[in-house]
């Protein structure tokens, strides 16, 4: 089969195109699948693993965590998946991915693909939209009428996260840079309000709109961005408020302890029931996953680099076939 496959760590240089052979020479284990990879999206882990060999990574790995495709075979015990089911999902870090034509997975993490979109779409959702569900709606358990802010609104995860905000029923405060203020400001579900966090101090915006509403303060932070934004926050929450943060925070945490409000770290946690739900918010319209482009399988090279460089809208999917 054909993948895009590590010579290396390094540089997007160390990633080419090879023939090899199909993962488990086609084999599948008990609760197994063989699946024909159609797209495969690109996300920031997958640069940092080809950079710094995370997860023992080097010379013939492949990358790739977002996925989807065409159920090829399945393994004993696997009962909710035959041969042709389109379905999409996330492998875990340290097996390999999708940059190729074929990939062995767990049955237990993977879902049907949802109808109303196409493979490019699908795959462009399961590592943004996971860790989105799991900070805004396991951890950050939002309630209809709760204020919300999060952080580095234009990014995968915290496009979704804007989406699932609204769609749980609050209201939603976002933040981004200048060269991203009108497409966060433009996304088809778009934030209540946001804030430019290079031209204006967005805390301040933040506590005076919620004075002037009377909120008593946000009850849900959604940190994509790190730096200062969680100890920013913290003076801004309602008493039991909770603060969820993907990156590391800097900053004095210690009012957070006088205020009863909670913060959770949170790392990607792969499950078929939170696909199972994102797909439930993605056919009812309250959830559509921008793609800033699609390129072929021999550009993941160039797809990283550019990725890696910012400024991207939306998620780059790779069409593998």
């Amino acid at each position: 089969m054909r993948a895009m496959v590590m010579t290396g760590v390094g540089g997007a240089e160390v990633l080419v195109m090879r023939e090899i052979a199909l993962p488990k020479g086609g084999e599948v284990g008990a609760n197994e699948m063989l699946v024909r990879v159609k797209a495969a999206g690109v996300n920031p882990i997958d640069y940092k693993i080809r950079k710094n060999g995370l997860f023992k990574a080097g010379a013939g790995t492949v990358l790739g965590f977002d996925i989807a495709g065409v159920v090829e075979k399945v393994g004993a015990g696997v009962r909710d998946f035959v041969a042709g089911d389109a379905v999409y999902y996330s492998p875990e870090f340290s097996t390999s991915g999708g940059y190729a034509e074929f990939q062995v997975v767990d049955a237990g993490i993977v879902a049907h693909k949802p109808a109303s979109l196409s493979f490019v779409e699908a795959a462009a959702v399961p590592v943004a939209g996971m860790t989105a569900w799991d900070g805004v709606m396991t951890r950050g358990a939002v309630k209809l009428g709760e204020t919300v802010l999060v952080s580095a609104a234009n990014g995968g995860v915290g496009s979704i996260a804007v989406q699932l905000a609204k769609a749980a029923g609050a209201w939603v405060f976002a933040t981004c840079s200048t060269r991203s203020m009108d497409f966060v400001k433009g996304a088809p579900i778009a934030p209540h309000r946001v804030l430019n966090y290079q031209t204006e101090d967005w805390a301040e915006a933040v506590g005076r709109d919620v004075g002037e509403r009377r909120l008593g303060g946000l009850d849900m932070v959604f940190d994509c961005a790190g730096g200062d934004v969680v100890s920013r926050s913290i003076g801004l929450m309602r008493p039991l408020g909770r603060i969820v943060t993907i990156v590391n925070p800097s900053g004095k945490l210690d009012e957070a302890y006088r205020k009863n409000v909670a913060i959770h770290y949170e790392f990607l946690q792969r499950k078929r029931e939170t696909l199972e739900r994102l797909t439930t918010v993605i056919e009812r319209g309250q959830l559509k996953v921008p793609i800033d482009s699609v390129m072929g399988l021999e550009e993941a090279g160039a797809a990283q680099r550019k990725l890696e460089a910012g400024g991207v809208r939306g998620k780059i999917v790779l069409e593998v076939g």
